[in-house]
């Protein structure tokens, strides 16, 4: 993958924490990228959520164990890891996982979240590849708070169609509730910084995950919305201990390290069964 980050994007990544990096894929890769896409659909992973038949669907897939071969081999091919070497510069860029987004029909916006409320990251190397599958319109696309990497760690949503502040963690985190950004915004369109860019595909979107950030629903101006994410770490990236140890809706394991015993608080972020990316 042949792209030179400019010093603006990389200005815009690290003020901003969102940036969006047009026709950097090209078609040849789309065909494997869609031929990938509808492989996880077909063949969901123990954590997915949603269905994948009926008329209205909003599908969730992160990290399938049975993808990963697959994955691993298109990260080490593609380039995705330069990239994120050059907007950090950085010497080591380290691959996460995969998220599949598949929605179709009447389905939702995701609600507004950061993924650290899920995941032990801190520090400045973190990035969502965030890739399209159809074109999309800033409303339909990915939508984050400008500068929010930057900023408070909330609560984590449970995702509750009925409560979409609900706390995660509640007493047992002691993090701040998140915000009604949605309704907040709805009444007074200055109260949140939103940052969004209409893309087609061939283009993607990269920003830091702890980002307030939500993805946009489907209706009959979109009938179908595909996107995936890849995930990818370097050298500024570290294990954070700031989530609970109790159990819920997120069981949070020790992650095992490449020479041995586990991550702790503060450690370099590099996990046994990650990939070396560049």
């Amino acid at each position: 993958m042949e792209l030179q980050i400019t010093e603006d994007q990389k200005r815009a990544f690290a003020d901003d924490g969102i940036v969006k990096l047009p026709d950097l894929i090209n078609s040849k890769l789309l065909r494997e990228l869609n031929e990938c896409f509808d492989w996880s659909i077909a063949h969901p992973g123990p954590i997915a959520s949603g269905k994948t038949d009926g008329e209205n669907i909003s599908f969730v897939d992160n990290g399938n164990p049975d993808a990963k071969p697959m994955y691993d081999d298109l990260i080490l091919r593609v380039g995705f890891g330069g990239i994120a070497a050059q907007l950090w510069n950085s010497k080591y860029v380290g691959y996460f996982a995969e998220e599949i987004f598949w929605k179709k029909g009447k389905a939702d916006p995701t609600f507004w979240h950061q993924d650290t409320a899920y995941q032990p990251w801190s520090g400045e190397h973190w990035c969502n590849l965030w890739i399209p599958l159809v074109s999309m319109s800033a409303e339909q696309s990915i939508q984050v708070i400008r500068k929010s990497h930057k900023g408070i760690q909330y609560d984590g949503t449970t995702f509750n169609p009925k409560n979409p502040t609900q706390s995660l963690w509640g007493a047992a985190a002691g993090f701040p509730r998140l915000p009604d950004i949605s309704a907040e915004s709805a009444a007074d369109p200055d109260s949140w910084d939103i940052v969004s860019f209409d893309v087609v595909p061939g283009d993607v979107i990269v920003f830091h995950p702890h980002c307030l950030h939500r993805g946009g629903g489907t209706d009959t101006t979109l009938p179908e919305r595909r996107n995936m994410v890849f995930r990818f770490f370097g050298d500024n990236a570290y294990y954070s201990d700031h989530l609970p140890k109790t159990k819920g809706m997120y069981d949070l394991k020790p992650i095992p390290t490449a020479a041995g015993g586990y991550l702790e608080d503060g450690d370099p972020y590099r996990p046994a069964y990650s990939i070396r990316a560049n």
